[in-house]
């Protein structure tokens, strides 16, 4: 057997039961009565498809909306129908028993599946309003930083190092020495230098 039948299977077992004892059982209700008439329609019309309706909608809300579910009411109605002679009474009948069951039973799907993404919908909300705070007091949010800056202890990489004047900083020689001043006699023979390079 394939684990994922097998899987299912086991998901599906309690509503395979719960809607196997109402359609086996209720209409034999009927036959042990020899009941006719607002009983057996409160059972066919009322009672069978409430069931299918009701498993679909628990189990599609619960967990997940699955298509093959809606098919186990008609499955099951299809030997109730032929153990409790309904098909000899009316063939067409049977068959609009078995479509509705079938109906009801995938309005359920639909029905659980709104109705868990709606619940859905309204949880994620309450989590945003509960994570935004409705006044924030900055100066009180202030303070808690400060003290919360406080406690942190910076590695020792990060340690403040004392103060150091300018005056204390070593400098280096300069590659170079460069006068302070320079006569017009040194300023003609750079403008020379210059011209001669020229030309």
């Amino acid at each position: 057997m394939d684990d994922k039948f097998e899987k299912k299977l086991k998901e599906f077992l309690p509503y395979i039961i719960i809607i196997g004892v109402v359609y086996l059982f209720a209409p034999a209700i009927l036959v042990f009565t020899k009941s006719t008439g607002l009983l057996n329609q409160l059972i066919y019309i009322g009672l069978l498809p409430l069931t299918a309706l009701l498993c679909n909608l628990y189990y599609s809300f619960k967990k997940t909306s699955d298509f093959f579910l809606s098919l186990v009411a008609p499955i099951i109605y299809i030997p109730s129908m032929l153990l409790y002679g309904n098909i000899r009474d009316s063939v067409l009948n049977s068959l609009i028993y078995l479509v509705s069951y079938f109906i009801c039973g995938y309005i359920g799907l639909t029905l659980g599946e709104m109705l868990r993404g709606s619940a859905n919908k309204d949880n994620k909300g309450d989590v945003r309003r509960k994570r935004v705070p409705s006044v924030v007091d900055t100066a009180t949010a202030k303070e808690t930083f400060e003290e919360e800056a406080e406690k942190i202890e910076l590695p020792q990489s990060f340690e403040q190092v004392e103060e150091i004047e300018a005056s204390e900083i070593e400098t280096e020689e300069p590659l170079f020495e460069v006068a302070d001043t320079y006569s017009e006699d040194d300023v003609d023979a750079i403008l020379a230098e210059l011209h001669n390079r020229n030309n």
